[in-house]
Order: C-alpha cells, then structure tokens, then sequence
C-alpha cells in the first residue's frame, strides 16, 4: 500500500499531499464516511476503484481501519487497574 490515511483538521493539511503520499481527512468520521470520502479523493486522482472498498493506485487495498495505540501493561498498570 502506497496511499496512507490521516485524519487532520480542515485547513490544516491539503487532501492529498503527492509528497508524502497522504489522504488527509477531518476527524470524527465514522467507517462508512471515511470509506466514502477516501474513494472520493482517489476518484479525483484518477485511480480506478472496485465497487466495494478502496484500492491504491499500485492495486492493495486501503487499510482504513483505526489506529489503537499500545496500551500500558506494566506492573503498577496492571496491579491498580488502569
């Protein structure tokens, strides 16, 4: 996968960024929005897309799904029940 996804507030980041290769998109969509509006930025690049998904232009599928970071399980974590 060439294309990556971010999420960024409006203004502050162009919607595509050639130069890192990044779909910008505002924060709090919800999956079927972001599905929909990175197919929609893909389709202005002219990157052909399947019906169902969103495919880079080298053919993988986009992983649009979120980030979780890494939780704490250190000790004190563990033994407070953060």
């Amino acid at each position: 996968m060439c294309i990556r996804v971010r999420f960024a507030p409006i203004g502050s980041a162009p919607v595509f960024d050639p130069a890192t290769q990044t779909i910008a998109l505002p924060p709090g969509l919800d999956r079927s929005h972001t599905v929909t509006a990175v197919r929609a930025v893909l389709a202005e690049l002219a990157i052909p897309q399947p019906q169902f998904g969103a495919l880079c232009y080298c053919g993988a599928s986009l992983d649009l799904s979120p980030r979780i970071p890494q939780q704490r399980t250190g000790e004190q974590a563990v033994t407070h029940g953060a």
